[in-house]
């Protein structure tokens, strides 16, 4: 029971998995309703949700400390025919509008080819996709935070193909995005990103690439204020409160999952990498800016029993970042970039999973970042209701 338990729990999150899973495999459909419920605890807001140090979208973050709907989502995915279906999602954060998360169609050649057209998250892998609001652990990975900003969602087309290669079921996907949310943004041209994975056995494995070309992204300087949003800031040429880069960006990660079929154990691991090389411009100042970011996460979890686990996850991200010209010091002031210190976390989880529709988990850990530590202590409970149907 503990191994099937075990097994079971990475469909818990499939709505922030890979979007081509929320379609029905028969003709039919499927509607589901999830929740994460959370209370955390620190002295003071956690060093992450700014996340200074790192050119990100600049904004202030969400307090995660307190009560709160840390992420609510409501999807419906359609098999009209073996070879059509469509999937919609709608998500919302804490007191955040509600935002389009999945608006997709795809067709599909029996079970090798697919081409699917509309709004979703590229294909990253079920490790790096699924990581954040749904996961064991209540925090986004730094990582995945400092890489990709948040979740990458775009519109786009994506095609991808399936079959088996050396004993292994072997996934290939291929998409072309519109490029204005990060890591792209502005108004450059599409971005490209691909992606393979495989599983064997015991073990899942996935990498990916995607290539950016931004025009004018944007980053809410010091004195912009205000609190959390997911809109980007708008470079116009006034360029108020907000710093631009324009340039080349490229992600790429990869992650590994280790689930035993013969001891109730899994291991999770995780590598993410961005890079920057182009301009920086606000109002005060020019200057070229160089950026490399990596990071990754290492999870244990360990299921004694079917209906409990505990787990520890390990993280740390890291920057290498140049600017360069008249106004490299006033532009490195103004991002934040000037309060940069490598970014760690750590943390110790306790759940107990009944069933497919309640997960309830404690957790505690410690993180730092630009210069500050802080504990936490949370308590969450995700709650997923579904219903589904066959023709």
């Amino acid at each position: 029971m503990a191994l099937a338990t075990l097994a079971l729990l990475p469909g818990m999150v499939r709505a922030h998995g890979e979007t081509a899973d929320e379609i029905p495999a028969e003709p039919g459909w499927r509607v589901a309703a999830s929740a994460a419920l959370s209370v955390l605890d620190a002295g003071q807001a956690l060093p992450s949700q700014k996340l200074a140090g790192f050119l990100l979208q600049g904004d202030a973050g969400m307090d995660r400390r307190n009560g709160r709907l840390e992420h609510g989502t409501l999807s419906a995915g359609w098999r009209l025919t073996p070879s059509f279906g469509a999937h919609v999602a709608v998500g919302k954060h804490g007191a955040d509008p509600h935002h389009t998360e999945a608006a997709w169609v795809q067709w599909q050649d029996g079970a090798r080819w697919s081409l699917g057209a509309g709004r979703r998250r590229p294909s990253l892998g079920p490790v790096i996709g699924a990581a954040g609001h749904f996961d064991r652990f209540g925090l986004l990975p730094l990582a995945k935070q400092g890489t990709l900003g948040h979740d990458w969602i775009d519109d786009g087309v994506e095609a991808g193909w399936r079959g088996m290669a050396a004993d292994a079921d072997v996934r290939l996907d291929a998409g072309v995005w519109r490029g204005r949310s990060w890591p792209a943004g502005g108004d450059g041209p599409a971005a490209l990103a691909v992606h393979a994975g495989a599983v064997r056995g015991d073990w899942t494995l996935d990498a990916f690439w995607a290539y950016t070309r931004p025009e004018g992204r944007g980053t809410r300087t010091s004195g912009a204020g205000g609190g959390h949003t997911h809109s980007a800031p708008v470079c116009d040429a006034a360029l108020v409160q907000v710093a631009c880069f324009t340039g080349k960006a490229q992600v790429a990660g990869a992650s590994a999952r280790w689930l035993s079929h013969d001891w109730p154990l899994e291991v999770t691991g995780a590598l993410l990498w961005h890079r920057d090389r182009g301009s920086l411009e606000s109002r005060n100042g020019l200057a070229a800016y160089r950026g490399d970011t990596a990071g990754g996460w290492l999870d244990l979890v360990w299921t004694p029993q079917a209906a409990w686990e505990a787990g520890l996850r390990l993280e740390r991200l890291s920057s290498r970042q140049r600017l360069e010209g008249a106004g490299a010091s006033l532009l490195a002031a103004e991002t934040g970039l000037t309060a940069y210190r490598p970014a760690n976390r750590a943390a110790l989880m306790l759940g107990w999973v009944p069933n497919r529709q309640v997960a309830i988990r404690l957790e505690a850990g410690t993180e730092s970042a630009a210069g500050q530590r802080v504990r936490f202590a949370a308590v969450r409970a995700v709650l997923t209701l579904e219903k589904a149907s066959t023709r």
